[in-house]
């Protein structure tokens, strides 16, 4: 056995513990990844997928022949899954069923030297396609026939924009009419999902007649199912879709084939096909361990955190960032144990300055705190790397994919940050509290972003939102622990390149709330802290929109304060313009319960920082 077989046999292995297998042999289809054919099947191998889907454009389109690309498929130890996909073959005009069946016999030749044991065939979507589910059937029955003679068999798929046929339950009747052995139900969580059904719609369906199963995540957005499906389907985890709920319910059927990512997108035909690779191997370690908990099973990851707290941010030290501290309010009150760290904290807020960082990273209280590092390394993500003495709290870490280290603290004891610093006096300034922080993310990796503070640390998502930028376009999206305090915001920027490169990646922005934003801006206008001017035109459009008392616009275009309201709740919030390290201070009081981020002023800011 070769080294890249064995490496593929240990993979296949399914993961076992008390209540049985935990995980499916994992596939991935080549439409997936970026790039020719051939480094498809590398990065597929080298991420450590079990097998590929073979989409017929690829191959198509690529100079080795099928029996070649059996032969690099088993050097790397990738067994072949699937040929597709077989389009139009069903619900055909009479003068058309000769013609689908001598492409039917062609593509079975293909299947066939590629080792496909199966075909994927789509219902029609042809206009002239015929509502008839008997019609279907027998067409589909006679091409059945012609895979059963070449020892493949074909598995029928809804396209959620089929012409007639576009939900799973359609496509199982046409099956089940069929009767015919080589004839199976593909089941794809997107063309499931998009069209309302959930796993309810698998229900009788038998694990043995399922032949295959694609799955894919998206965002919910409103649009056109087909433009929907090409260009923003995602891997599990990074969308709002019930995947796990569908697979769960799919392998309780009895299905026991290869749970294959099948992911059309326009970020995975632009990103590099390793990086997508791995970014899909991490996605379905995620599934798996949803899926073992929907079907009452022990995951082999440990769960995420329950909750979640801010305990600190550290920031790299300098000169800039430690007089901005002085004119908030912060005051330097200790120094780590052995290292250059200096803690600065104001109320409920702290600020780390770490004289040996060039980046800055984030401390939360979530417990136990090995149990955020250990599920991280189960979910395929680099642990933080940090210098600790024995006696040093033990702040496990893991590293975000754009490079935030993010750190486990306790509330208290050993495990609890605050240790490694003397105890501080306490403070006589009036409090600050960490609110949110924004983290600014290259388009083209918003979803393994999302996917991160979603699968490892747990935290919910909220709907994607879109901002108009003065060179482009903002998509934001905040999420939050379904208990705890941390709020983070992830913000992807589409402007111009030579504009991108004035806005760099990571931390762009930190939020600090107060209990009285008036008196707050009045003190930092004293301390000489520059807040963003307000243009005369938001008040006037401002006391449009809300309706609000003359007192109170007059007030607030006095203070330069901007406002929100959403029911019962206010929002008065202030920004800073982006500082030297690029990051930019944003201050708030939440009134009332409310609970957004002042999206109604979002252009407004984004407009006074790009001429600020």
């Amino acid at each position: 056995m070769s080294t890249a077989q064995a490496a593929r046999a240990a993979r296949v292995a399914p993961t076992a513990g008390p209540a049985g297998p935990q995980r499916s042999r994992r596939g991935i289809a080549t439409v997936s990844l970026s790039g020719l054919l051939a480094d498809k099947l590398e990065a597929a191998a080298a991420a450590g997928f079990d097998g590929v889907e073979i989409f017929d454009n690829d191959l198509v389109a690529s100079p080795l022949s099928p029996r070649e690309v059996a032969r690099r498929c088993a050097d790397l130890g990738l067994s072949i899954d699937l040929l597709q996909p077989l389009r139009d073959v069903e619900g055909l005009p009479a003068a058309e069923v000769a013609a689908a069946q001598r492409r039917t016999r062609r593509k079975l030749e293909v299947a066939v030297e590629l080792g496909a044991p199966a075909i994927l065939v789509c219902s029609s979507v042809r206009p002239d396609a015929i509502d008839d589910p008997d019609l279907s059937a027998a067409q589909l029955a006679a091409l059945a026939d012609l895979a059963a003679d070449h020892g493949v068999v074909l598995a029928y798929e809804a396209l959620a924009w089929g012409r007639h046929v576009h939900r799973v339950g359609q496509a199982w009747d046409v099956v089940r009419r069929a009767d015919h052995p080589a004839l199976t139900l593909a089941v794809d969580t997107f063309h499931l999902l998009s069209r309302g059904d959930d796993a309810s719609s698998l229900a009788g369906i038998p694990g043995e007649r399922i032949g295959f199963l694609q799955v894919a995540d998206a965002p919910l957005l409103r649009m056109d199912v087909l433009e929907w499906s090409r260009h923003h389907r995602s891997f599990p985890g990074q969308g709002t879709l019930d995947v796990a709920g569908v697979v769960a319910a799919v392998l309780e059927a009895g299905y026991d084939g290869p749970v294959s990512l099948e992911v059309f997108s326009d970020v995975v035909r632009e990103a590099p096909a390793a990086e997508t690779a791995a970014d899909a191997i991490r996605s379905l370690a995620y599934l798996d361990d949803e899926v073992a908990r929907r079907r009452g099973r022990t995951p082999t990851t440990p769960p995420a955190p329950a909750r979640v707290d801010p305990a600190f941010l550290e920031l790299p030290a300098d000169a800039g960032t430690e007089d901005v501290l002085r004119r908030l309010g912060f005051e330097l009150v200790g120094w780590h144990r052995h290292k250059a760290v200096a803690r600065w904290r104001r109320g409920e807020a702290e600020v780390l300055l770490n004289a040996a960082a060039d980046r800055p990273a984030l401390g939360l209280v979530t417990e136990p705190v090995a149990r955020l590092a250990e599920r991280a390394r189960d979910l395929g993500r680099p642990a933080a790397r940090v210098t600790r003495r024995d006696d040093d709290a033990a702040l496990p870490g893991v590293v975000s994919p754009g490079g935030l280290a993010v750190f486990a603290s306790a509330a208290d004891g050993v495990d609890d940050w605050r240790r490694d610093f003397p105890a501080p006096e306490p403070s006589a300034a009036a409090g600050l509290r960490l609110d949110h922080l924004n983290l600014a993310v290259d388009p083209t990796r918003l979803g393994e972003e999302a996917a991160f503070l979603r699968t490892v640390l747990g935290l919910a998502a909220a709907p994607v939102e879109e901002f108009i930028d003065p060179h482009g376009r903002v998509l934001s999206r905040a999420f939050r622990p379904i208990d705890g305090s941390l709020r983070l915001v992830l913000n992807a920027v589409e402007v111009p390149e030579a504009v991108r490169a004035r806005r760099p990646s990571g931390l762009s922005q930190i939020a600090l709330a107060c209990d009285d934003l008036r008196a707050e801006v009045v003190r930092l206008r004293e301390a000489g802290l520059p807040l963003l001017a307000v243009p005369e035109n938001y008040y006037r459009d401002l006391q449009a929109r809300l309706d609000l008392d003359d007192a109170l616009v007059e007030d607030l275009r006095a203070h330069g304060l901007l406002y929100d309201r959403i029911g019962a709740g206010e929002l008065l919030h202030v920004f800073t313009p982006v500082l030297g390290s690029g990051i930019h201070l944003e201050l708030l009081e939440r009134r009332g319960g409310y609970d957004g981020y002042g999206a109604a002023n979002t252009h407004v800011r984004l407009a006074a920082q790009a001429t600020g």
